[in-house]
Order: structure tokens, then C-alpha cells, then sequence
């Protein structure tokens, strides 16, 4: 992750970051599931990259998924599944508010 800081300071684009979990059969901890660990999971990864000096206002949002989003469908319970997607937000650069066209 310190390595993608690098090329992440320097893009325009916000991030989204996004936490996943792979599907299980165990019951989870009491007040802590797969909601609460892809979550964690995604907000490890924002804080690893703010240290690195991506600045604060470059993300967008960091939300945990849970297993809603399983990489391989067929086996949701695969370990490829849990895993972090950053996703660059192509948004159209702000404009002043008192622009007139």
C-alpha cells in the first residue's frame, strides 16, 4: 500500500475504498460481523494511505461491503474474496459558484 500511495498523490481523482469479506458458515462474534470487519478492513487501508500522505480530502468515501459482493459468485466463501477495491472517482472538476456560462 506505500508503494500506490505514490501514484495516488499525484492523480485528481477522489477515492472510493471499499472493504470485502468472503462468506462463512461460522457464526461471527457477538457485535462484531462481516459488516463491521470489511469496514475496518477499508478504513485500515485509507489510514495506511493518508500516512503515506495522501491527503484527506482525496477520499471520497470508505465503506465496508460485507460478502454483497463476492468476487468469484460461485464460491463466495473462496479467500479471494475478501479483499480492498479502490476505485478512482472520474468527477468533473469543480467549478466557482458565482460562474456564469
Amino acid at each position: 500500500m506505500q508503494r500506490l500511495a505514490v501514484p495516488l498523490k499525484a492523480l485528481p481523482y477522489r477515492l472510493t475504498i471499499a472493504g470485502h469479506t468472503a462468506s462463512t458458515k461460522m457464526p461471527s462474534k457477538p457485535g462484531y460481523g462481516p459488516w463491521e470487519l470489511s469496514a475496518d478492513r477499508a478504513n485500515a487501508i485509507r489510514k495506511v494511505l493518508e500516512e503515506e500522505g495522501v491527503p484527506a480530502a482525496s477520499f471520497y468515501m470508505v465503506a465496508g461491503r460485507a460478502d454483497t459482493q463476492p468476487l468469484f459468485p460461485d464460491d463466495t466463501s473462496v479467500a479471494a474474496n475478501r479483499r480492498v477495491t479502490i476505485t478512482l472517482m472520474r468527477e468533473a472538476p469543480p467549478m466557482p459558484a458565482n460562474l456564469r456560462p
